[in-house]
C-alpha cells in the first residue's frame, strides 16, 4: 500500500484518516451541540426572569389582594380560588397521555397566548361585573394553560438544553435571576401600593405581567429556532409505552422518596409555627422571611458549583445540613419581648432556612434530571409532578393539624424552650431521616 503522509515517522494508513476525520467531525458537532445548548440556556433564564413575577400578580399574593380591596370577595370565597389552583394541576395527568409527542415549545408558544388573553379580558372588563363564578372560571381556564404549557413542558424541555457538567450553575442561576428579581419587585411594590389596592395599581401590575409574557413569547421563539430543539421535538415521534418508561427509569423513584422526605419538614409552614407556637412577633416573622430570601438567594451560585462538580457528595452533604435545620426548629425558643436570644436564634434559623430551601430545590432537580433519559422526560417527570403535589396537599393539611394543636397544647416547658407535638414529630423526622436517606443514596448510585 502506498503511504503519501507520515507522522512521528510512521506511515499513517487510509483507514486511520478515514478514522480520524470522523472523530473529528464528530468533536466538532459536539461543540455545535454544546454551543446550542448553551445559546438556549441564556433565553430560558430570559424566559424564566419574569416568571415569579406573573405568578404572584395573577394566582398568587398580588392576586389575594385584587380580590379582598378591589373585588371585594368574602374569605371563603378567596379560600374557595386559592385551593383550587393546585388541584388544577391533576390536569397534567390526562394531558400528558394526549400530548406526548408533541412539540414542546409549540405547547409553551400556545400556553402564553392563552395567558395573555386572560389578561387582556381583566383589562378590557368592567371588575364590577366579574362575581365569583365567573372570576373563578378565568383563573381555572388560565391555570389550564399554564400546567399545558410550562407546567408540562418546562422541566422536560430544561433536561434538553443541559449537562451533567452545566446543569447545577445553570439551574442555580436561573434561579438567583428571578428570585432578585422578584425581591427588588416586591421591595418596590410596598412604596408602590398602599394600605388598601386601589384599580389603577392592579392595572399597572398587569401591564408589567404582560410585558414578561412578551419577553417569554420572544424567548421561547428564539429557543424554537435551534436545531437541537427541532430534532428533540419532532412531533412525529412514537412515544414507548408508559409502563415500560417507568421501569427504564425506576432509579427516580428513589429521588422521590427523598423528595417527599423534605417535603414533610414544610417549608411553607414555618411562619405559621412561628407565629402561632412560638408566638414570634410580625417584626421577628418579617426578619424571618427577609433573610429567608437573602440566604437562599446569595448561595445559589456556590451550590450550583458544589453539585456539577460531584453531584453524590453535594447532595449527601445537603442532606446533613437539612438535618442540623431540624435540630435548630427544636431549639428555637419561645418569644419573650424583648428578648436578644430571640433575635440571635430566628437569624440563624431563617438563614439555615433560605440556605437548605435552594440547596433542596437544587439537588432535587438535578437528580430529576440525571435520572431520566430525555426521552421519556416528559412522562415521568410530569408523574413525579404529579405525586408531589398531591403529597403536598396532604403534607400541608397534616402539618397545619399538627400545629394547630401544638398551639393550644404544650407538653412541657424548661426556661425558653417549650416541647410540643410539633417539636416531638420532628425528632421522629430527624430520627429516620438518617436511615432513609441513606438506603436511598446507595440505591440511587448502585450500579
Amino acid at each position: 500500500m502506498k503511504c503519501n503522509d507520515k507522522k512521528n515517522g510512521k506511515c499513517i494508513s487510509e483507514n486511520m484518516k478515514i478514522r480520524g476525520m470522523a472523530i473529528e467531525r464528530r468533536r466538532m458537532e459536539d461543540i455545535g451541540v454544546n454551543s446550542e445548548k448553551k445559546y438556549c440556556q441564556k433565553q430560558a433564564i430570559i424566559f424564566n426572569s419574569f416568571n415569579q413575577i406573573i405568578t404572584n400578580t395573577l394566582t398568587g399574593d398580588i392576586m389575594v389582594l385584587f380580590l379582598t380591596d378591589i373585588l371585594l370577595f368574602k374569605i371563603e370565597n378567596i379560600t374557595f380560588i386559592l385551593s383550587l389552583i393546585p388541584l388544577v394541576a391533576l390536569v397534567r395527568l390526562p394531558l400528558i397521555f394526549v400530548l406526548r409527542g408533541g412539540s414542546k415549545v409549540k405547547m409553551i408558544e400556545i400556553s402564553i397566548i392563552v395567558k395573555v388573553i386572560f389578561i387582556a379580558v381583566l383589562l378590557s372588563v368592567p371588575w364590577n361585573l366579574l362575581g365569583v363564578w365567573k372570576y373563578t372560571a378565568l383563573i381555572i381556564i388560565y391555570q389550564i394553560s399554564a400546567e399545558y404549557g410550562v407546567g408540562i413542558c418546562w422541566q422536560p424541555l430544561m433536561r434538553e438544553i443541559t449537562t451533567i457538567r452545566d446543569r447545577g450553575q445553570f439551574f442555580s442561576r436561573m434561579r438567583f435571576v428571578f428570585m432578585s428579581l422578584n425581591t427588588i419587585f416586591v421591595f418596590l411594590l410596598t412604596f408602590f401600593v398602599g394600605d388598601v389596592m386601589n384599580s389603577f395599581q392592579y392595572k399597572v401590575l398587569l401591564y408589567v405581567s404582560l410585558f414578561g409574557l412578551s419577553l417569554q413569547f420572544y424567548a421561547i421563539r428564539k429557543i424554537s429556532r435551534k436545531q437541537i430543539i427541532i430534532d428533540n421535538n419532532d412531533g412525529n415521534k412514537i412515544s414507548r409505552p408508559f409502563l415500560q418508561q417507568l421501569s427504564d427509569n425506576k432509579k427516580i423513584l428513589w429521588a422521590l422518596i427523598l423528595d417527599l422526605l423534605f417535603l414533610c419538614i414544610g417549608f411553607t409552614l414555618n411562619v405559621v409555627y412561628l407565629k402561632t407556637v412560638l408566638g414570634y412577633s410580625s417584626k421577628l416573622v418579617s426578619l424571618y422571611i427577609t433573610l429567608n430570601n437573602l440566604g437562599g438567594t446569595l448561595i445559589l451560585p456556590l451550590m450550583g458549583r458544589v453539585l456539577d462538580r460531584n453531584l453524590q457528595k453535594g447532595s449527601r452533604y445537603i442532606c446533613r445540613l437539612y438535618l442540623i435545620y431540624m435540630v435548630v426548629l427544636i431549639m428555637l425558643p419561645v418569644n419573650l419581648s424583648g428578648s436578644m436570644i430571640n433575635v440571635v436564634f430566628i437569624t440563624m434559623f431563617s438563614l439555615l432556612s433560605g440556605v437548605i430551601a435552594s440547596g433542596v430545590y437544587l439537588m432535587m432537580t438535578i437528580l430529576q434530571h440525571s435520572l431520566v433519559k430525555t426521552e421519556d422526560s416528559l412522562m415521568v417527570l410530569n408523574l413525579y409532578q404529579i405525586i408531589i403535589y398531591a403529597a403536598s396537599f396532604v403534607s400541608t393539611n397534616v402539618f397545619g393539624s399538627i400545629i394547630n394543636y401544638a398551639s393550644h397544647v404544650r407538653i412541657s416547658m424548661i426556661y425558653l424552650f417549650s416541647l410540643d407535638i410539633f417539636k416531638c414529630v420532628y425528632v421522629f423526622l430527624i430520627l429516620s431521616s438518617v436511615v432513609i436517606v441513606r438506603k436511598v443514596f446507595h440505591k440511587m448510585y448502585e450500579s
